[in-house]
Parts: C-alpha cells; sequence; structure tokens
C-alpha cells in the first residue's frame, strides 16, 4: 500500500514537472466572468475620447495618457445595471476605486472604445 501511494506520488511529480514544461511559459489569462469579459474586449480595442470627456479630464487636470493607463492598469468593475447593451453601440457604466472621479461611461461601437463622460460633479462641460 505504501509503495502504491509513493509510485502514485512519483507519477503526480512527474506529470506537474512535464506540464510546467510545456505549458509555463504561456500568457493564459482567465476572462470567463462577464466583468472580465467585457473588459478584456474595450481595452483590446483603438481607445478614443469624445470632446466632453477631453473637456472633464482637463477639469480634473488628468491628461489623456494618465486616463489611458487607468483604463488599462486599473481594476474596474462594470455595472451592467446603470450600462445600456440594447442596440449597435452598447454604452458601459464603469466604476472606479481610489481616483479623482468614480465612474465613467465606455462606448463600444465597432472596433473602438469611446470615453463619453466621466462622473465629476465641478466641471461645466457640454
Amino acid at each position: 500500500m505504501v509503495r502504491r501511494f509513493f509510485l502514485y506520488l512519483i507519477g503526480v511529480g512527474l506529470g506537474v514537472i512535464v506540464s510546467i514544461f510545456f505549458f509555463g511559459d504561456r500568457d493564459i489569462e482567465f476572462s470567463y466572468l462577464p466583468n472580465a469579459r467585457t473588459l478584456k474586449h474595450l481595452r483590446g480595442q483603438a481607445f478614443e475620447f469624445s470632446e466632453k470627456a477631453l473637456c472633464q479630464l482637463n477639469c480634473i487636470s488628468i491628461t489623456e495618457s494618465s486616463f489611458e493607463q487607468i483604463f488599462y492598469d486599473t481594476d474596474l468593475d462594470v455595472d451592467f445595471g446603470g450600462s445600456d447593451v440594447g442596440g449597435k453601440c452598447r454604452t458601459y457604466l464603469i466604476e472606479v476605486k481610489g481616483q479623482k472621479f468614480s465612474k465613467f461611461n465606455v462606448d463600444d461601437c465597432d472596433s473602438t472604445s469611446t470615453l463619453l463622460n466621466i462622473d465629476v460633479t465641478d466641471c461645466k462641460c457640454l
């Protein structure tokens, strides 16, 4: 019985080593949940800014590149209840923590993600 268990452990160990050898250098992402799938899709497209969004970024003193860094590198949450996913172009309400703003809207149309607006209260942009 002990011998069988020992041989089993050797087989499992060899299997792990072979698996690491073949699959260890792959960049695998787990994006099966709706939030992760949506963010991966939006981040994989070209990114643009609307005029209103540029005005709002200017109001809160954030550059376009700084916002893009937040968009690509920060942990974001998609609020599907506040999003409009019906129709040709989908508009997602995305929440972020620890920034000068708490929410923003991104339009997903064709192969482009467009920042529509940012939830800021002290900015007078039309």
